[in-house]
């Protein structure tokens, strides 16, 4: 019997679209390129079941993030399918569809913490009993001072990419846990012990019902939970639905937790279609353990053959930049938008050249659309590191900008720990205006110094409530600065510490900018003070290059103090900064999924972009930045070193 085709509102498919609507293979995986309406094309597949017969209450879509949960909805109203029909499909991400699924399980809701700040307590508990436990063993490789403070967000993202990939689960089992099994694993030691204890806490105690859960810890539970052979001996199966179809866009951000649901679902729903849709080549190290192969080999290995169709034609840019990135990505990319983006390739002698050509550009409007706004500008920074003289050339011009994927340089801890030793130097403290910035100041100090406040509590939660207490209370009398920075910093701090502490302070106490210039960094050892408090060696260089880079934009300055005094004016202006009308300054990973009329990319430069040399990873970001400009893309590299992938995308 033919088909009868399901005809949508607004658009007029391409051949590529319509032979994945219309395809009846069980299973088909469609390689979409950036830009060329990936989600319209799974609207259109889903509409073409529902014209087929499929139960809209037995279509399944899952994708990785909220916002493509509602791209998907977008797509499906824009394609004609009306609300009553739209409303009965499920449409989820993987960790809500797992979440809802464990309830069936669990027999209750389990209280979920959205936000780092809320698993924070969490995770400084597990390291206090890791570092505190009589029976450990190898207590010689814990070379780490303080609390933990600096290391939650390294561990957290540890976290995430040993339940995202299974890691732990799969490879280490029942195996006891030492320094050379971490090792194995590729983690260190401190990491997968602060994790097992984490864990043991997240459980609460209670294997069938976790005391909460963060992003993503549903998918790892649940897919733990279908690995056991015994889960569900006495327990209907969740994923038996009796589905019809089932979806998965954005599949390039599968990984092997996601994998074993999907896995799992397609066992327990053996009469299901599947259609799942990605771009392997935007698949970037931030999402913890995606991986192509789940979208190819894998796929084949594991769940079965599958059709193969490809989505090439990018509606975003125009035939030059699709032809770019088809040299960069070594694949097929054809354009059928009506944009002739423009590409420049902007070389440099000098940064601040750099920095120069990004102002006027955005003071002429370059690359945006008559009617656009300057948030339709984003600078795409491979590192936070290379924002901190970014930002103060835009602050300096009265340029309002917005960041995102990074904190801006002003408030990150290890920049607020410097201006906290400058403060205490020039006796300035107060010349810090804002409350909540004078007590991130003072924790920073107490991070890096790896110190805390004296305190007679028993229990953790006890003693940092009592330290935030005197936080808060030196923060609203600011002569007492001086006090706490000896009798609590200073004095509780390790040796090693307290020597390069006092003796950055004694090289700002000089008020020569140029004794800071060429002393301060020397005398604090940036790399070896966050190693002390930090494990990830990412962090670790993080921290040093923002300290670097802070005390190096002290070189337009006579004097210490008129330094200490600009740093303060920049955060009152950049936390004033309120308006929609600002550009975009943003990591290359949250980018991922946005597009914008003007996309200025800084720094592809040998040894500055692909950290740790040519990997699949490094290719990746620059293919995510690169497509995600309508009307420009502005490249800037040093004339000396530009990086090889702009002879690979045949740009220079």
């Amino acid at each position: 019997m033919a088909d009868t085709c399901y005809q949508p509102k607004g658009i007029v498919p391409t051949a590529e679209q319509l032979a994945i609507q219309l395809g009846r293979h069980k299973r088909v995986i469609v390689e979409a390129n950036a830009g060329a309406a990936k989600t319209t094309t799974l609207a259109l597949r889903l509409a073409q079941a529902l014209e087929r017969g499929a139960d809209a209450e037995r279509i399944l879509a899952l994708t990785y993030t909220d916002a493509a949960v509602l791209a998907l909805k977008q797509a499906l109203e824009r394609i004609g399918l009306p609300a009553a029909v739209r409303n009965r499909i499920k449409i989820r991400t993987f960790d809500d569809f797992c979440r809802a699924r464990l309830q069936h399980v669990e027999g209750g809701n389990v209280h979920h913490y959205d936000t780092p700040e809320q698993l924070k307590p969490y995770v400084l508990q597990a390291i206090e009993r890791v570092m505190s436990n009589p029976d450990e063993r190898h207590a010689d490789e814990f070379a780490v001072d303080g609390s933990g403070e600096a290391m939650v967000e390294g561990l957290l993202q540890a976290f995430a990419r040993l339940k995202g990939t299974l890691q732990w689960f799969l490879e280490a089992g029942e195996q006891v846990l030492t320094p050379d099994l971490a090792n194995e694993l590729g983690f260190d030691y401190l990491t997968l012990r602060t994790f097992w204890a984490y864990e043991i806490l997240r459980r609460g105690g209670h294997p069938d019902h976790p005391a909460f859960r963060a992003p993503h810890d549903a998918t790892y539970d649940l897919a733990c939970l279908l690995l056991d052979d015994e889960a569900f001996v006495d327990l209907p199966q969740p994923l038996a639905m009796g589905l019809h179809l089932i979806l998965v866009d954005e599949m390039h951000d599968t990984n092997r937790a996601m994998f074993t649901v999907l896995r799992h679902l397609l066992i327990q729903n053996p009469q299901t279609a599947f259609v799942g849709v990605g771009d392997r080549d935007q698949v970037i190290h931030a999402v913890a353990g995606a991986d192509a192969g789940f979208m190819g080999d894998t796929f084949e290995r594991e769940i079965g053959e599958a059709e193969r169709l490809p989505l090439t034609a990018s509606y975003r840019f125009g035939p030059k930049l699709a032809a770019s990135v088809s040299r960069l990505s070594n694949k097929r990319y054809d354009s059928l938008s009506s944009m002739a983006t423009d590409i420049q390739v902007v070389g440099y002698d000098d940064i601040k050249d750099a920095h120069r050509h990004i102002i006027e550009v955005i003071q002429q409007g370059v690359g945006l659309g008559p009617k656009a706004t300057r948030s339709e500008l984003a600078i795409l920074l491979r590192q936070p590191h290379q924002s901190v003289a970014l930002e103060n050339h835009l602050l300096d011009k009265g340029v309002d900008y917005r960041t995102s994927g990074f904190d801006t340089y002003l408030m990150r801890p290890e920049v607020l720990f410097v201006r906290g030793l400058i403060a205490c130097a020039r006796n300035s403290f107060a010349g810090i205006e804002r409350i909540e910035t004078r007590m991130r100041v003072l924790q920073a100090m107490l991070t890096f110094a790896g110190s805390h406040v004296e305190s007679a509590q028993d229990t953790a939660e006890d003693r940092a409530k009592e330290q935030h207490e005197a936080i808060k209370s030196v923060a609203h009398t600011p002569e007492l600065v001086e006090v706490f920075l000896e009798n609590q910093i200073l004095r509780n701090a390790g040796k090693a510490a307290r020597h390069q502490l006092e003796a950055a302070i004694d090289i700002a106490s000089t008020n020569a900018t140029h004794v800071l210039l060429e002393r301060f960094v020397a005398a604090l050892s940036p790399q070896t003070l966050a190693a002390r408090v930090m494990v990830q060696r990412s962090d670790i260089a993080q921290v040093s290059a923002n300290i670097q880079g802070l005390i190096a934009s002290a070189a337009t300055y006579d004097h210490v103090e008129s330094f200490f005094r600009a740093m303060n004016e920049r955060e009152i202006r950049q936390q004033g900064m309120r308006g929609k009308d600002c550009i975009v300054l943003s990591s290359i990973e949250a980018a991922k999924g946005l597009e914008f009329d003007h996309v200025i990319l800084p720094g592809l430069n040998k040894g500055e972009f692909a950290i740790g040399g040519n990997t699949t990873d490094n290719r990746n970001l620059l293919y995510v930045g690169m497509t995600r400009a309508r009307q420009r893309l502005t490249i800037l590299c040093d004339r000396q070193r530009p990086s090889q992938y702009l002879v690979d995308a045949g740009l220079i």
